[in-house]
């Protein structure tokens, strides 16, 4: 099941053999591109309590008149656990939706993938995985301890909850099997824009930044993998599993953009802001940042290689 595999490319379609050569070389090239190998997250790094564990800019409520007339203190706290919030979204995601589609790649559940190259870019991504987890999760606990938000839970992300709602609601093993790649397809694919936005912020702590960059180099990678692994398997899907696996697409693209203000609730609920859920309800209803800004760019090249038109996805792909 984990090692059986179809070596040589001589029967394979040109574009099939393209997607081979394609992945044997990120394989081969793994020990001296990912993080895990090469990175180093120094945990002693000089934290300067005046920087800010966040991006202020990316804060939804940040123009809210009750927010800006909290102490410097409070919206320090306030960036920490949105620090938190974020590597915790991203844990959740690695573990419940990357995770488990990887373990279906590994297990062979979708033809075109049981080269030697496949197999072992898989294994290397869930080694990868494993370390932005790891990563995450030191960063968290730095954050923590700085600001006294040990306490601090945030909730399930909304993106693993309607990955979860649309497995509910497939009709077969195999539909949900679908489903399961096709959010971690957009999680790989769509993901470098916001983790630029974090890695390139010049103004918040540099353990943070190098976190993210690390993670971000790491995705580069994977968002090449997972168009490969969708080009190699989406061939050999047969005409109700490609609309399975297109809904899918659809679905991931809308959880993932939207703004998960159930976690900003628990935030501001946690540290004590007064009225904060009407903050967070005025920022729902009116603010100016629905959506969470994301690259689009190579997820609609993908489209195009797998001869799914955009018209087909039930999404607006207008603005970020």
């Amino acid at each position: 099941m984990y090692t059986h595999r179809s070596e040589g490319t001589s029967s394979l379609a040109p574009a099939d053999a393209e997607t081979v050569r394609v992945t044997e070389a990120l394989a081969g090239s793994w020990a001296n591109r990912v993080a895990v190998r090469t990175g180093h997250v120094d945990l002693r790094a000089y934290y300067d309590e005046a920087i800010p564990d966040y991006p202020p800019a990316l804060v939804p409520f940040a123009d809210d008149p009750r927010y800006l007339a909290l102490q410097p203190d409070a919206r320090a706290r306030i960036l920490a656990a949105a620090w938190v919030a974020y590597n915790e979204k991203t844990i959740d995601v690695e573990v419940s939706v990357v995770a488990p589609a990887c373990d279906l790649l590994l297990r062979g559940a979708f033809a075109g993938l049981d080269t030697t190259a496949f197999k072992r870019t898989v294994a290397q991504t869930q080694v990868d995985e494993q370390f932005h987890v790891l990563m995450c999760l030191d960063g968290c606990l730095v954050a923590r301890e700085r600001h006294r938000i040990e306490s601090l839970r945030i909730p399930k992300s909304l993106a693993t909850r309607e990955l979860d709602r649309a497995k509910s609601e497939c009709r077969s093993p195999r539909d949900a099997e679908l489903v399961q790649l096709a959010f971690a397809t957009v999680a790989e694919v769509t993901i470098n824009a916001y983790l630029d936005l974090v890695a390139n912020d010049a103004g918040i702590q540099p353990l943070n930044r190098e976190i993210t960059a690390l993670h971000r180099r790491d995705e580069s990678s994977h968002n090449k993998l997972f168009k490969e692994f969708t080009k190699a398997m989406f061939v050999h899907l047969d005409d109700a599993e490609r609309a399975t696996y297109v809904r899918g697409l659809s679905s991931g693209l809308d959880a993932f953009v939207k703004m998960d203000f159930d976690a900003w609730r628990a935030i501001l609920t946690e540290l004590g802001v007064p009225e904060a859920e009407d903050i967070i309800h005025r920022c729902a209803v009116t603010g100016p940042a629905k959506r969470v800004v994301r690259d689009y760019s190579g997820f609609r090249a993908l489209l195009r290689d797998i001869g799914v038109l955009e018209e087909d996805i039930a999404f607006e792909f207008g603005s970020p």
